[in-house]
């Protein structure tokens, strides 16, 4: 087996595994690192992955816009990313639970029990993907993940590395299975577990948040992004405040004005030495050690007293509490699994071979925890399309309009079996089969498959090739999906009063002064997309015209090689 391999070929991976030895982290989780990576990872970064509609699929009966992606989810999310970053609001997803019973493959492999890379595959499958969805999400979005005890260890681990631990919100059981499943021989599962995060502090649960302007009079500091804290001093105050009661909290800090930075070596000539004395001279000192200095230091800044001396302060932040707190076990009859089942059998009219769908209630239990009620939802685990079903009856329950972005594969041909007429009947109250399901739900989808285009070295040439191919994902964009017109150069969509055209060729002036007739004498709000090597648009293209002018598709290019790039070095 050794003689497979050149000797300079193992000396360099060698290095490579003592390179990444010595700089794994101290704590936190650490698994292998994929030597052989996703073929859907492989064929992002070779070619330029895209969106194309299916118009057989469409479905127009409301205002509300959904959208059902029918592909490998890494490639859909790379897709969103490149003309959708920061525009989700709730992220769901039910990955799968990796049990080793044919529920999680790699590579159109199954990975079962005896894979000693089982975990490693799973979380490297996991991590990239969760990458690319933390960017679609709104500084306020939250995120739930449904997962049971064969991976919820490592996902809280997971999500802390890529979240932030302090963006954890809670660990919520759920009593899914009441009459419980053997899980060992000893106990009865009975639960399972909604893994919730948020992106930033910003989140919102419950619906209470204190405005802005209540925040600046209730509390004294406010920092630029509108969030309360308190000010709370480095040094030691009260009893136990000498130097002499705990020696080794007594050190320097240097401060460095230009930078505005706290360290605990002088590093230029111009730093400023802080020392934790007592208000009468006296030596006193930190309540912070050196280690955890070292760790959060990014929540410390310096300020003058009245008397010119300088002082450290920590900001503790004031969370926005909601006046109805969400418990963290739910044991209630609406999250059973067993009510997943039972409604999946009634709006497909037929047995499906699916196992343990969600139960729409718990669904909508999730999105009900989000207080804006037009928010946008996203499931890139889709699977059955409970999401997009709860979305659908909590629209009609409470008078919202919430639309769902849905990515599923169509293994066993899920998507076009299960996904897409269970959406569909929910929608119109007809099943596949033409009997009533009930009085349907009015609203719009849109079917969407994954699709390639090839990278190359020429970049100009391969920007010439997807802007020919990029409508789909300028529909998605500005949320305009009906076609009205499509020529050789450009194409014409529209939803309601709101226009989207697509100019997609090099400069012809006499097609594009056609095409800038239709533009002008088309009435309503417009949004125009005009092809730029290099993202400048001359801004008298429709002088004195109230219309918004975008360039393509550099940026989308360009958003596409800083993701492979990003993936590449594992961010």
């Amino acid at each position: 087996m050794l003689n497979e391999y050149k000797v300079e070929d193992l000396i360099k991976r060698i290095n490579e595994l003592e390179t990444e030895l010595k700089s794994l982290k101290k704590y936190g989780l650490v698994w292998d690192k994929e030597n052989t990576k996703e073929k859907v990872v492989l064929d992002c970064e070779k070619n330029i992955p895209i969106l194309e509609q299916d118009e057989s699929k469409k479905i127009v009966l409301g205002t509300d816009n959904n959208i059902l992606i029918e592909g490998d989810n890494y490639h859909s999310l790379m897709s969103l990313n490149t003309i959708a970053k920061e525009s989700i609001d709730i992220i769901y997803i039910d990955p799968p639970y990796n049990t080793g019973n044919k529920d999680f493959s790699y590579n159109d492999r199954f990975v079962d029990l005896d894979d000693g890379y089982r975990h490693s595959k799973w979380l490297n499958m996991m991590n990239k993907r969760l990458l690319l969805a933390k960017d679609l999400m709104k500084n306020d979005a939250i995120i739930f993940i449904s997962i049971d005890d064969n991976e919820q260890a490592n996902i809280k681990l997971l999500m802390d590395s890529i979240f932030g631990e302090k963006n954890f919100l809670a660990n919520i059981m759920v009593r899914a299975n009441p009459r419980g499943r053997q899980s060992s021989s000893y106990f009865a599962q009975v639960h399972d577990y909604l893994i919730v995060y948020r992106k930033t502090r910003n989140c919102v649960i419950n619906g209470f948040r204190i405005d802005e302007e209540t925040i600046k009079r209730k509390f004294k500091n406010v920092d630029n992004e509108g969030n309360a804290y308190e000010e709370w001093e480095l040094r030691k105050r009260g009893a136990a405040a000498r130097k002499v009661d705990v020696p080794n909290l007594w050190y320097p800090i240097y401060f460095n004005p230009q930078f505005n930075e706290l360290n605990l070596d002088r590093s230029a000539i111009d730093d400023i030495e802080i020392l934790p004395f007592l208000s009468d001279g006296s030596d006193g000192r930190w309540r912070w050690g050196k280690e955890k200095f070292l760790r959060e230091k990014s929540s410390l800044y310096v300020r003058k007293n009245n008397k010119g001396m300088y002082n450290v302060y920590e900001r503790k932040y004031i969370e926005n509490k909601s006046t109805q707190l969400a418990p963290t076990i739910w044991d209630y009859q609406n999250v059973n699994t067993e009510l997943g089942t039972e409604t999946l059998k009634q709006t497909t009219s037929k047995n499906v071979n699916f196992d343990y769908p969600k139960p729409v209630g718990l669904i909508k239990r999730i999105l009900s925890l989000h207080p804006n009620n037009n928010s946008s939802v996203l499931d890139f685990f889709a699977g059955s399309g409970t999401t997009g079903q709860a979305v659908l009856e909590l629209n009609k329950e409470d008078g919202g309009h919430r639309r769902f972005i849905l990515c599923t594969n169509n293994e066993n041909n899920i998507c076009t079996d299960v996904t897409y007429p269970r959406l569909k009947t929910v929608i119109t109250g007809i099943r596949p089969d033409g009997s009533k399901y009930s009085d349907g739900i009015p609203s719009n989808l849109y079917y969407f498959k994954t699709s390639f285009i090839a990278d190359n070295p020429n970049s100009l040439q391969a920007q010439y090739i997807l802007v020919e191919k990029v409508d789909a994902l300028l529909c998605i964009a500005e949320n305009i999906f009906n076609e009205v017109e499509r020529n050789d150069y450009s194409s014409h969509f529209n939803d309601g009063n709101r226009h989207l055209f697509i100019y997609n060729d090099v400069y012809n002036e006499k097609k594009f002064n056609e095409f800038k007739d239709r533009v002008i004498s088309t009435k309503g709000d417009k949004i125009v997309y005009v092809y730029s090597i290099d993202n400048n648009i001359d801004e008298n293209l429709f002088k004195d015209e109230p219309i918004i002018v975008k360039p393509i598709p550099s940026k989308i290019y360009e958003i596409y090689k800083e993701i492979v790039e990003g993936i590449k070095r594992g961010e």
